[in-house]
């Protein structure tokens, strides 16, 4: 079968499109963030679950629970930020991936990650959906990027940071590859094609679970030169982010025959539609190569660890969590969609466990749908068993 499937609503994407002017800089952004050391070398334990990376970062003398997410600028949830008390510096309004116009509180703390504090790091306090407040305090983005070059270890669960990248494992047998700086908020941007004769470049983006995120423009071009196979159509919502849950829609999942990262040999990709610009390289890379980003000089590493094919095995269905565990997206001709799971089908016993809103029921739905090749649903109207299938056939 051909089909994909995304936990929708269990992780909220809060990447930022924000756009801050370069002429005249706001005083937070040039101030901070920054350490008082010379040197850095730091290595923190991490968790992948899920599609996403979390690091445990002391804010306000405890630790909380950060997304480390490439895509985005560092963010915490607004009442957080009242509870450490910390004042806008700055206000901002900008638009979220889907769209939605947000407005947002700059203000600045100190993190200490690893062991190192990193001062007056600019912060974008927000509103979070209920999903995100359930699994983590806050962002951990790029503005910290050009500090030190950051490696990403997801076999050893750990995410290190040093200013002495030379002193790094995981680069001499690896890909070096260009890497891209616009500015604040120092977003990671590679070169990428999609065809032979179809090159652009993406955000590499650790807050979007998927392989590839394609731009409409980036599809159109691929598809002129002959760089699209199949096609899988789906009903309903890729996600949410900060103003909340993306409309119901008509998706698309397709198979980029020859994507290719800079000079790493193409091969077959598996794609989702995103609404806009720019395409994303997100972090299921991350399960077949260990990724180190130097901002400071301009290069990126991918180390493959493990082979496979690019494209993520799914039971083709999403989930949300507003008031009910419901179904928020169904890929056509997937097990889900066979087993009649339709948008908007109220999901109620998820592995024999009865299914809630609450933050443990979150969790708890986070961890069957990525885990194994299995699971059982039960919702209003029907019940069945689904099996995980790779995507597009082997």
């Amino acid at each position: 079968m051909i089909h994909h499937s995304v936990l929708v609503g269990t992780l909220c994407a809060l990447a930022s499109p924000f756009a801050v002017a370069a002429e005249p800089k706001p005083e937070w952004m040039s101030e901070g963030p920054y350490v008082d050391e010379s040197t850095l070398s730091l290595e923190l334990p991490m968790e992948y679950v899920a599609g996403k990376v979390f690091v445990e970062v002391e804010v306000g003398g405890a630790p909380r629970r950060f997304l480390f997410d490439t895509g985005s600028p560092s963010m915490m949830s607004r009442d957080l930020a009242a509870q450490l008390e910390l004042e806008a510096v700055d206000k901002r309004q900008g638009r979220d991936s889907h769209g939605a116009i947000v407005e947002t509180d700059i203000v600045q703390a100190d993190l200490t990650i690893g062991g190192t504090t990193f001062h007056k790091v600019p912060i974008f306090a927000a509103d979070f959906p209920h999903t995100a407040q359930c699994l983590f305090d806050g962002v951990l983005g790029s503005e910290l990027l050009p500090l030190c070059a950051w490696q990403i270890d997801v076999p050893d669960s750990v995410l290190r940071c040093s200013t002495e990248p030379a002193r790094l494992d995981h680069l001499g047998g690896a890909t070096k590859l260009p890497l891209h700086d616009f500015g604040y908020p120092h977003a990671p941007i590679l070169d990428v094609r999609f065809a032979s004769k179809a090159t652009s470049k993406a955000l590499f983006d650790t807050g979007s679970p998927e392989y590839v995120a394609i731009s409409p423009a980036d599809l159109q071009g691929a598809s002129r030169n002959r760089g699209v196979g199949r096609t899988v159509p789906g009903t309903g919502s890729l996600g949410g982010s900060l103003g909340g849950p993306a409309p119901d829609a008509e998706q698309r999942l397709v198979e980029l025959k020859s994507f290719g990262i800079g000079d790493m040999p193409p091969g077959r990709v598996g794609a989702v539609l995103r609404e806009s610009a720019p395409s994303l390289v997100g972090a299921a890379f991350l399960e077949h190569f260990v990724v180190t980003l130097d901002a400071k000089h301009s290069v990126a590493y991918f180390d493959r660890y493990r082979d496979g094919p690019l494209v993520r095995p799914s039971f083709g269905f999403g989930l949300s969590f507003e008031q009910d565990v419901a179904v928020s997206l169904v890929w056509d001709g997937s097990p889900a969609a066979e087993a009649g799971l339709r948008v908007g089908d109220r999901v109620t016993v998820i592995n024999g466990e009865p299914t809630e809103a609450s933050c443990d029921g979150i969790r708890s739905a986070m961890r069957a749908m990525s885990g194994g090749g299995t699971i059982e649903l039960e919702w209003e109207g029907g019940a069945a068993t689904l099996v995980r299938e790779q995507a597009f056939g082997d």
